[in-house]
């Protein structure tokens, strides 16, 4: 709904029945540094149709890309419109926690495919619904991880995971006592073995590793498991562009005992910064101590196929601080989006789409290469990131090309002090053979 009216009167009463005394004690909780501190500068007393031009004239104050090469996490994917058609039925966009499955079954018969085509992707037994977005899925998957590895307190963690992932587990395990996060050094882009060996003491309890990593690498978790097994620890393989599965073996088929990260790739925008979609599957040895919520298939008294929410951690909204997990609210409208994309697209047209991106990195990378301003940086495989270092000023660089209405790859070093001058540059279905020939045109005629 766009616009909920209210008298003066009624927005006392509401405050009242709060027991505070302003708008303003609801956003206690939010830095005052941060906070607007003054009316919106819209018309007063305007007519609906006149603050609209006003909210236009402010949007088309923002820079509009006429192409985007930054991934970083969130990634621009073509979106059917079959999928806002039917994720904005009212019987989804209204759907709640699904508690009374006999009044539920649409909601948690869409909950059943999402999680099936999980673990499909996978190659795991079980997963849930409802985690919230790739950092606070690897923090639930070390969490559960350390629950089943009963004495053991460490939880190794390579260098190439997305660094506010790796923010996010550090806040997490600052905040439990006992707990302790050691992070594994990279190697021309990926895991450094040799590190992650001396580290996998008796006490690691699990190790999380990109695949793909941050830096667009392609870690070898063949190798990696050949390396946690022995070990007594878990391997927990995190995927933050969740569209290389319809390119990458399954993580589960490569030594995994879980696989956790970002699914937004499917189905839904970038939107700013949200809403993201956190998946976790794990081997069924272990779905009892998932968070979230499950949903399974069963049939009725009279042999009719129905759906059940065969587990959830009701603790969590009672206990929380004793919960398994702090989860309560229902994410299962982003994982609709997933669901009917996936369904959409189906098996061969999730790999045409990851092929596209595959291809169209490998063109983009080998354009840049050819301007002669970069120069590559690892040798280890990708799948639609790579890193290049800029031979000249990369700040620079990313001002031009932000002044022609391109949005450039991501600038390491706020992240790697020794990749300062290097980009991580992305390529999705979305960018066209023209689009990366203009960059590759652009960045030739810089200045460097």
């Amino acid at each position: 709904m766009r616009y909920l009216p209210s008298a003066p009167v009624e927005d006392r009463a509401l405050l009242d029945a709060i027991g505070v005394k302003s708008a303003d004690e609801l956003l206690c909780g939010i830095p005052g540094s941060l906070r607007l501190g003054a009316p919106l500068n819209l018309p007063p007393k305007s007519s609906e149709l006149d603050v609209l031009r006003c909210l236009e004239a402010m949007a088309g104050r923002n820079t509009r890309f006429s192409s985007r090469f930054l991934g970083a996490g969130a990634y621009a994917h073509f979106i059917p419109s079959a999928i806002d058609a039917l994720a904005s039925r009212q019987e989804w966009f209204t759907a709640y926690t699904p508690y009374q499955p006999e009044i539920s079954q649409g909601t948690l018969q869409h909950i059943f495919e999402y999680q099936t085509l999980i673990c499909d992707l996978t190659g795991l037994d079980v997963s849930n619904a409802s985690m919230y977005d790739g950092g606070s899925a690897c923090v639930e998957a070390a969490l559960l991880a350390v629950r089943v590895q009963k004495k053991k307190n460490t939880i190794l963690v390579s260098k190439g995971l997305h660094p506010h992932y790796l923010e996010v587990l550090r806040t997490n395990v600052a905040a439990r006592e006992g707990l302790n996060l050691l992070e594994v050094e990279l190697k021309d882009g990926v895991t450094d073995l040799d590190d992650l060996k001396a580290k996998l003491t008796p006490n690691a309890a699990c190790v999380l590793a990109g695949y793909p990593n941050f830096l667009g690498c392609i870690e070898d978790m063949t190798a990696i498991s050949g390396l946690v097994k022995p070990a007594g620890a878990l391997l927990i393989s995190v995927t933050q562009e969740s569209m290389a599965f319809g390119w990458l073996e399954a993580p589960g088929k490569l030594g995994a005992d879980m696989a956790c990260g970002e699914a937004m790739s499917f189905g839904n925008s970038t939107s700013f910064g949200g809403p993201f979609l956190g998946f976790l599957a794990v081997k069924d040895g272990f779905k009892r101590e998932m968070p979230g919520r499950i949903a399974g298939q069963t049939q009725d008294l009279n042999g009719k196929r129905g759906f059940v929410l065969t587990l959830a951690s009701r603790e969590q909204h009672i206990r929380r601080d004793k919960a398994t997990s702090n989860i309560c609210s229902n994410q299962a409208l982003v994982a609709l989006r997933a669901n009917i994309f996936l369904q959409l697209a189906g098996p061969e047209g999730l790999k045409g789409l990851a092929e596209q991106n595959a291809a169209k990195a490998q063109y983009l990378r080998s354009k840049l290469l050819e301007t002669g301003k970069f120069e590559a940086v690892f040798s280890a495989p990708y799948f639609n990131e790579f890193v290049l270092r800029y031979k000249g000023d990369a700040d620079a660089l990313r001002e031009t090309c932000l002044n022609k209405g391109v949005l450039p790859g991501l600038l390491l070093g706020r992240y790697y002090e020794q990749l300062r001058g290097c980009l991580l540059w992305c390529a999705t279905e979305l960018n066209t053979k023209q689009e990366i020939d203009e960059l590759a045109a652009l960045v030739a005629g810089v200045k460097a």
